[in-house]
């Protein structure tokens, strides 16, 4: 007889990357159960299924020891939506840990970690509480895979609006300054059900990318422009602006959390605009392409297609927007 396929607890089921995966587990025939703040709001993102179980983050460890379920595997694509000082450490750190305790009283036997490749140069608050409980998974006893994806395909795609409202592209400095091997979702959760069905049990930090060659912001804009059958027209933007005014704000941030959390804010878009989401050779001190590992099938150009072809609101991507 074939071996049930585990059970699995996975947090982070409304998040961009936890609905693909849940979506992709349940038509896999795995149960999966998903601690949500609010179940109500939840299905508005998660399709009902008889493997499925929602259930309240409060109620999560009584629903596991009152019942038969015997999850053996914990998934977290839980991440602070704002990137705000105090919400990323109440996020990234402060729930992934209490995942992490409820993962090792039930003696879980994996515990797999969405993380992000940029905890390679830890500037930010977001960056610094996920590298802080990435330290606290490995001195653990839970054998653990932390994944560090490059750039999401959503995250490249902000400016899809602009551009068919007849606007520039932004761009920030030549458009030259910055490069990925950004991934799709689909694809990021296919390499995670791989960590799962593997039978080895040795804990691994994985940098993933999707397949290459590198693109730049201004490669993307020309991309869209010729989907879009638009005229080029970028408009390029000194990313120190964003350090200028965060600076100005530094006083009235001592006083201020809202404030605060938008010099953070102001800091993250300097990050991006500045840092390459590759591998970091710290040997030379550069970004490496070629030692950034390539997965999956899907490119950029094919999900701007289809973006564009079927006249969807943007919603999804509102959030990608920095004007």
């Amino acid at each position: 007889m074939k071996n049930p396929l585990p059970r699995i607890v996975l947090a982070g089921c409304t998040g961009y990357i936890g609905r693909e995966l849940a979506k992709i587990l349940l038509g896999s025939g795995y149960s999966i159960i998903c601690p949500v703040r609010n179940i109500e709001n939840a299905t508005k993102y998660i399709s009902n299924h008889q493997n499925l179980i929602l259930v309240n983050y409060q109620n999560l460890q009584e629903t596991i020891e009152k019942s038969n379920l015997n999850p053996t595997i914990l998934v977290s694509c839980i991440a602070s939506r704002s990137g705000g000082v105090k919400d990323s450490w109440n996020v990234e750190y402060d729930a992934n840990m209490k995942l992490l305790q409820l993962a090792s009283k039930f003696q879980f036997k994996r515990f797999i970690l969405l993380s992000a490749i940029c905890v390679q140069k830890p500037l930010l608050e977001f960056q610094k509480a996920k590298l802080a409980f990435e330290n606290e998974l490995q001195r653990s006893s839970i054998p653990y895979d932390v994944i560090r994806p490059t750039a999401f395909f959503k995250s490249l795609s902000g400016q899809i609006e602009r551009i068919k409202k007849g606007k520039s592209f932004l761009l920030f400095g030549n458009g030259d300054l910055t490069s990925c091997k950004p991934i799709s979702e689909r694809d990021l959760c296919r390499f995670i059900i791989r960590l799962i069905e593997r039978k080895k049990q040795k804990s691994n930090i994985h940098i993933i990318g999707g397949p290459g060659p590198c693109i730049t912001p201004m490669q993307q804009g020309r991309i869209l422009f010729r989907l879009l059958k638009k005229r080029e027209k970028f408009q390029r933007i000194n990313p120190k602006i964003f350090l200028a005014i965060a600076w100005f704000l530094y006083p009235l941030s001592k006083v201020s959390s809202r404030l605060n959390d938008y010099r953070e804010f102001l800091r993250i878009a300097y990050y991006y605009a500045t840092e390459s989401m590759l591998f970091w050779n710290s040997k030379i001190e550069e970004y490496d392409s070629n030692l950034t590992p390539e997965f999956g099938t899907d490119i950029l150009e094919d999900f701007y297609k289809n973006l564009i072809s079927r006249k969807i609101q943007y919603s999804e991507l509102r959030d990608q927007k920095l004007f």
